[in-house]
């Protein structure tokens, strides 16, 4: 009896051993894709590829057909699709392409225009939009360490963007649409469903929602003039380069979401935007090795500012969770990063960055 306990202690050790283990690498592999994926559509979109609306639209097709792979090839255990089963849903699966298209395809258009680190700082404001939008959909208030953090945020943000030399206002105002965007996805969402709670899973949302939203995204990256500007890449570098271009994205963008589901099975979605701040961080540090970037003394400060009362948010949204009850997947937090992070992380960068 004595040595068939000691075997199980045994056993139990190793498990969480390897759960643990797991958990630290697959997070890192998340985290060190989103930077990547953000450096690379900012490589993209300065040179080689400067169609990013275009570009976003080929990655959702091929996100789609990854999708539809898993659902026919992976077991139940692992993905089960979300029945469509009431008009409630079909609403509710219609706003979220709106709200995509709104958010990260203003989102990549902007990378066009502003830097990666204005557009990684700027999308850290992403806590006062929900904070925003909390208090519009609930009259929902903060904590007084959460207010306070998103006050700091929203000073090393101005802080950051207002004393920067590459300071350019049409890529700023691209950028700031895709957090209204993101703020009015939300709303939207809330409105037609009567309540916050989202349903569908990361691939559920590749599954349902990718080729609605080529209704809007085609039609505006041909008013924009992508199409002549696709011609233009073709000739300069050729078809197999661009096409293996665009295939490297959507490859990034599919394993990403991949990943991300599993991180999400093995702990929760509350754990993974606790690294948003370190994400962007990471992003913001990198960008400066790989583009040329110009900063400032005050704009240091204002990013050191901006990530460290990122970084404070999370973790006292991380203390609200685990008072009410980790991974429970009942309040709004848990649900709204199903939906809105899954789909930064899908097509942006972030990329949170997604």
């Amino acid at each position: 009896m004595e040595k068939q306990d000691i075997r199980d202690q045994h056993h139990s050790r190793i498990t969480s051993t390897t759960y643990a283990v797991s958990v630290i690498l697959l997070l890192l592999v998340v985290c060190a894709e989103s930077v990547v994926f953000s450096l690379y559509n900012k490589y993209l979109f300065s040179g080689p590829l400067k169609t990013p609306i275009l570009y976003t639209a080929a990655c959702q097709v091929q996100c789609f057909l990854g999708a539809v792979a898993v659902l026919i090839c992976t077991p139940e255990s692992f993905y089960k699709r979300a029945p469509i089963d009431s008009w409630a849903s079909v609403l509710k699966i219609l706003t979220i392409p709106i709200a995509f298209v709104l958010n990260y395809g203003m989102n990549n258009l902007s990378l066009e225009y502003t830097t990666l680190a204005l557009n990684q700082l700027i999308r850290s404001f992403a806590p006062v939009v929900v904070a925003i939008t909390s208090f519009l959909i609930e009259g929902e208030v903060q904590s007084g360490p959460k207010s306070i953090s998103l006050a700091f945020l929203v000073l090393g943000v101005i802080m950051g963007v207002g004393t920067s030399p590459d300071f350019e206002f049409l890529g700023i105002i691209i950028c700031v649409s895709s957090l209204v965007g993101q703020a009015i996805g939300i709303v939207m969402t809330a409105f037609v469903m009567g309540d916050k709670k989202v349903k569908l899973q990361p691939l559920d949302v590749l599954l349902y929602t990718t080729l609605p939203s080529l209704v809007v995204l085609i039609p505006w990256s041909y008013s924009i003039g992508e199409f002549d500007k696709l011609q233009t890449s073709i000739d300069a570098s050729g078809v197999a380069r661009i096409l293996t271009l665009i295939a490297v994205g959507g490859l990034l963008a599919f394993t990403y979401t991949l990943f991300y589901v599993f991180f999400i099975k093995l702990t929760s979605s509350v754990y993974y935007s606790v690294t948003g701040g370190f994400r962007c961080t990471v992003a913001i540090i990198m960008s400066f090795y790989f583009f040329p970037q110009k900063i400032t003394a005050l704009s240091i400060a204002g990013i050191v500012v901006a990530m460290s009362a990122f970084i404070a948010n999370s973790y006292f949204t991380l203390l609200e969770k685990l008072d009410t009850g980790l991974g429970n997947g009942s309040d709004k937090y848990e649900a709204m990063e199903v939906d809105e992070e899954a789909k930064q992380s899908l097509l942006s960068s972030q990329n949170d960055d997604k």
